[in-house]
């Protein structure tokens, strides 16, 4: 797709094969030095397993480990923590689990259990003291780490009325984001006595928000912009005022506004969103198809929109389900897909200028 300044590109570079049925979810390792010199990737899916990825020396992208026979339902969700130690994998089978990479290999080090069925996402906080899982029994759950890898629930929030299909931490603040069927955003902070409440819910009637159910979201990496993403094919870029200069003390966590809709591009339910290091944001879709969008520098009269770099039509034969910057190479793109396989693409081309 011809662009001014260049031509953009997203080539697949490699696939990765091992899970046998589909993949459910993505995560970069953020401090692979843990586990590992390079770029290291988990992938989960409806096989019950979590596979993890190294590149070799040649180049070559090898399954290192599979983690299995923990859960016994679809692994739907995987995270590490800030420090790269930890996986967070969440399962149908209604509980959490907590790997720890030692001695070359993982171990299950802790099992959370609480939620009635389905976990859908779980997400690490920024200091990675605070643990978040949803489900499909309408709540909320936030837990505590405890010295020796053990977890406390600190919170359970239920004001979201349908299954909450994702968690999501701020990447400075303490403030933690659900999306939900019931077609909602909740945005939730502690309000200093430990206590959390929901500050703000976006909604399509207050908000411009979604007219269906919302199904992932993204920040970028300042934290004061969000993109959350629809079964109404939208994506939407969402604004904050709050004072990121005061990550502890900083109010205004109810701020955020509406700033743009991206509507048009997908042609099906928009499963992932991932915003890049370099503000580039990836999707994902029913339709097969991974779009990538830019913020639009040329029209900031009208205030900030973005643009399209690009649309891959079927990257994927199948349902996208997740999309993942690499935060070590930021123009490398990982997406999983109900077609079994994991891609990685290279961004090429000026995408940026």
């Amino acid at each position: 797709m011809a662009m001014e300044g260049g031509v953009a590109e997203l080539r697949e570079a490699h696939r990765l094969t091992g899970h046998t049925d589909r993949v459910w979810s993505l995560a970069w390792n953020p401090s692979p030095g843990a586990a590992g010199a390079g770029p290291v990737l988990a992938s989960c899916g409806g096989d019950k397993a979590v596979r993890i990825w190294k590149r070799a020396a040649d180049g070559s992208w090898q399954c290192s480990d599979v983690l299995e026979d923990t859960h016994n339902r679809t692994v739907r969700s995987c995270a590490w923590s800030p420090d790269g130690k930890l996986l967070a994998t969440a399962s149908f089978d209604s509980t959490t689990a907590i790997w720890e990479y030692s001695g070359g290999d993982f171990e299950c080090v802790a099992t959370l259990e609480g939620h009635e069925n389905e976990v859908k996402s779980v997400s690490w906080s920024a200091s990675g003291s605070l643990l978040a899982t949803c489900s499909r029994d309408k709540s909320v759950w936030i837990w505590e780490m405890q010295p020796g890898n053990d977890f406390e629930c600190v919170a359970v929030l239920q004001r979201h009325t349908q299954d909450v299909k994702m968690v999501q931490w701020h990447p400075i603040l303490d403030v933690l984001v659900s999306v939900s069927y019931d077609n909602s955003i909740r945005v939730w902070a502690d309000d200093g006595d430990d206590e959390w409440h929901c500050v703000q819910t976006l909604t399509e009637a207050d908000n411009c928000g979604h007219s269906s159910t919302v199904w992932a979201l993204s920040f970028n990496q300042k934290g004061d912009r969000m993109v959350t993403c629809s079964d109404d094919c939208t994506l939407k870029i969402w604004d904050t005022s709050a004072d990121l200069s005061q990550p502890k003390t900083g109010g205004n966590h109810e701020s955020w506004q509406h700033l743009s809709t991206l509507t048009g591009y997908h042609g099906r339910t928009i499963f992932s969103a991932y915003w890049s290091s370099e503000d580039i944001i990836a999707s994902g879709a029913g339709d097969d198809a991974i779009c990538l969008f830019t913020e639009d520098k040329s029209s900031m009269a009208e205030g900030p929109s973005y643009r399209l770099i690009l649309k891959k039509e079927k990257a994927h034969d199948m349902d996208i389900n997740c999309v993942r910057w690499c935060p070590q190479d930021p123009r490398m793109l990982a997406s999983a897909s109900d077609d079994g396989t994991v891609k990685l693409w290279e961004l090429r081309g000026n995408a940026l200028d």
